[in-house]
């Protein structure tokens, strides 16, 4: 992937509703270098320009991080656990654990129970959590909104529904389908951004050919740890970020070039005084990542 591409990724992260003639101004390129490497992206399927909704919006307040350790079938563990337990992400690792799950539930008892799910899994020796006390950064939701959430009606609800599958549908078409005025559908899209509540961004499709390198990083620290959060997002390849409860009390997931590039960001964060423990894992394989599983909000 060239500078070109990853820059207009970069900025379609911050609004995936941009145009090709909006990413080409901002970089200074023509509108034809952006076409030619977002639109094969896009018609394969290799990118897709997606809504989502922040989970804390649905009374989603527990967001949990699960490691695991497996000694029997992959395919049948990770089928099992994204057709039984509100999963948003599934990874093959490489270190002490065979996967990393997330999952996003309402509650301590919903997390308890969704443990207790996992471990009764056969061939699952072992499932090792972390609670996120606060999303400082994110690849695709970004950080939480803060304060409470406007309602949604059920206009919001129609105009969220096809941004869902298409984030870059016509405001035409959201019109249409909502039964407002184009206007009105680009104030509400824009209310809904701006409050934190959804976003719109891309979606990668991971594969084993990906170039970069993915590693989770878990970190132990000696104090609020600012200046270790400082050093990481910094990071282009920054995905995710949080301060979590548990073994690590910062979690990180970035990508590196190489193994070169990690091994010398590895040295900055070590070097750092409150950094006590650094502990990190290979993202081999991706083998679920959703968002959109939240169709409307629950009382």
């Amino acid at each position: 992937m060239d500078a070109i591409t990853e820059d207009a990724l970069a900025l379609l992260r911050t609004d995936g509703r941009l145009s090709f003639a909006e990413l080409a101004r901002e970089l200074g390129v023509p509108r034809a270098a952006i076409a030619a490497r977002i639109s094969p992206m896009l018609d394969s399927g290799e990118l897709r320009i997606v809504a989502a909704v922040h989970p804390r919006f649905f009374g989603l307040n527990v967001m949990a991080h699960i490691a695991l350790r497996i000694s029997g079938d992959v395919d049948r563990i990770v089928a099992e656990i994204g057709d039984r337990i509100p999963a948003v992400f599934i990874s093959e690792t490489v270190g002490a654990e065979q996967l990393v799950v997330e999952t996003h539930v309402r509650s301590l008892g919903e997390l308890q129970a969704v443990l207790r799910e996992i471990r009764g899994l056969p061939g699952v020796s072992d499932a090792r959590h972390l609670i996120y006390d606060h999303v400082l950064n994110s690849f695709f939701l970004g950080a939480e909104p803060d304060g409470p959430q406007a309602e949604l009606d059920e206009a919001d609800g129609a105009i969220i529904q096809l941004l869902q599958r298409d984030g870059r549908t016509a405001y035409r078409e959201l019109a249409d389908h909502a039964d407002l005025s184009i206007t009105a559908v680009r104030s509400r899209v824009n209310r809904l951004v701006k409050a934190g509540i959804m976003r719109i961004g891309p979606l990668g499709q991971r594969s084993d050919s990906t170039g970069s390198l993915v590693f989770g990083i878990g970190v132990n620290l000696a104090g609020d740890g600012d200046e270790v959060v400082a050093l990481a997002s910094r990071r282009r390849g920054l995905e995710f970020m949080a301060r979590t409860v548990g073994r690590f009390d910062l979690l990180a997931t970035i990508a590196f070039s190489s193994l070169q590039d990690l091994n010398a960001f590895l040295d900055q964060l070590r070097r750092i005084p409150e950094t006590r423990a650094v502990t990190t894992w290979l993202h081999a394989r991706i083998r679920l990542e959703r968002y959109q599983f939240m169709q409307r909000r629950e009382g």
